[in-house]
């Protein structure tokens, strides 16, 4: 479709015809869809990705200029793309996918290899209590008290220290992807 028709489509649509919005998604579905699958390469999970913009896009019609409605579409994928990845590196920093392949987290390769290299200097850099604190934590599965007592420091000061070093291992590692798609 050339591009004077759908920004008409556009246009109508959001002047409120709402039959125009069926071209409109078929027109930036197969573009939503590429953009996705740059990122992550699971397909499944880029295509509900595709969906979740397009709705918004239907949700957010009020909101939209008509000049900006592209932009406007591609800024919510890329938001919804770094809350993924939020969740994703939560996930992979959880005691219970640690040991997740690339394959198996949804992330490419390269993205999922670069991630733990960040991973592995972000874990390098923390002060030497806070990376024995949490490795003692993720790696010997010591609980906050346990900890506490090997190191003969008040649990709360393990949990303090363990909520500080999640927190620059996430810092970390979400300023990487930030890099990645912008």
């Amino acid at each position: 479709m050339p591009q004077q028709d759908i920004q008409q489509n556009i246009v109508s649509w959001l002047q409120g015809d709402h039959t125009q919005y069926e071209a409109i998604f078929f027109h930036y579905h197969p573009r939503l869809y590429k953009y996705m699958v740059r990122f992550i390469k699971d397909h499944e999970w880029a295509e509900e990705m595709v969906m979740d913009v397009l709705y918004k896009v239907w949700e957010k019609r009020k909101d939209i200029q008509e000049g900006t409605f592209e932009n406007y579409m591609f800024t919510i994928a890329r938001n919804l793309l770094i809350s993924a990845w939020r969740k994703k590196v939560d996930s992979l920093l959880s005691l219970d996918e640690a040991a997740q392949t690339p394959a198996e987290s949804g992330l490419d390769t390269l993205v999922y290899k670069e991630l733990e290299h960040v991973y592995q200097q972000s874990l390098a850099a923390l002060p030497p209590q806070r990376r024995r604190i949490f490795l003692l934590h993720r790696q010997e599965n010591l609980s906050y008290r346990q900890i506490a007592e090997q190191l003969q420091l008040s649990p709360k000061t393990v949990e303090n220290q363990m909520a500080s070093a999640l927190k620059h291992l996430r810092d970390a590692m979400m300023r990487y992807l930030h890099s990645v798609i912008l």
